[in-house]
């Protein structure tokens, strides 16, 4: 059967609704754990199943209608927005610190102004440093997971060409696909349940 047509889907609204996806299964999954006393690591397995489930039939279908991604995001990590979140660091508010009592005379009260000032002048270079260094992270990781996720699943979606109305070869391609990107989560699961 032959499909006519191209079908794009933004990578924007496909990240979106993955995250959307991945955090309703885990709550369900935990929700129906409750009264049923499930422990981590089932809950785990049962969460990760349905999500591969659930890819194998979103890369399947998208192989067999010819499902091409459209990259709308763009550049995560840039010098540009590293810099702007780091211009509004992490805030402390209302921070109460307490220093040590240093005598009662006009030597203690000088004393204590010239331990917090320094003490001012540290926390506020350690609250912009941080700041950076937790924003760039966080850039980081989201450019790293939408590089390995999203630009892998365009490379998956270039198949679509061979495999466009054709059912079997789109669920040996979504087989394989789906093996390759969860059982690297069922290893880690594994792993931390077994050797931790």
């Amino acid at each position: 059967m032959k499909l006519s047509g191209k079908s794009f889907l933004e990578t924007k609204l496909l990240s979106y609704s993955t995250l959307g996806i991945i955090i309703l299964v885990i709550v369900s999954v935990w929700l129906s754990g409750t009264g049923s006393h499930r422990s981590l690591f089932r809950n785990s397995i049962v969460s990760t199943s349905i999500l591969a489930v659930i890819f194998f039939l979103f890369i399947s279908l998208g192989l067999y209608y010819g499902l091409k991604l459209k990259d709308n995001v763009g550049h995560i990590l840039t010098k540009e927005r590293i810099k702007k979140y780091s211009d509004n660091p992490l805030q402390m508010e209302g921070f109460d610190f307490d220093g040590p009592a240093l005598g009662d005379g006009i030597g203690g009260i000088i004393l204590s102004i010239i331990l917090w000032i320094l003490v001012s002048i540290v926390l506020v270079f350690l609250l912009y440093f941080l700041g950076i260094f937790f924003w760039a992270t966080i850039l980081f990781f989201t450019a790293m997971l939408y590089w390995i996720f999203f630009r892998a699943l365009r490379l998956v979606f270039k198949n679509s060409r061979h495999c466009k109305g054709q059912l079997l070869r789109s669920l040996g391609f979504g087989f394989f696909y789906s093996f390759l990107y969860i059982s690297w989560i069922y290893g880690i699961i594994f792993l931390v349940t077994y050797l931790g």
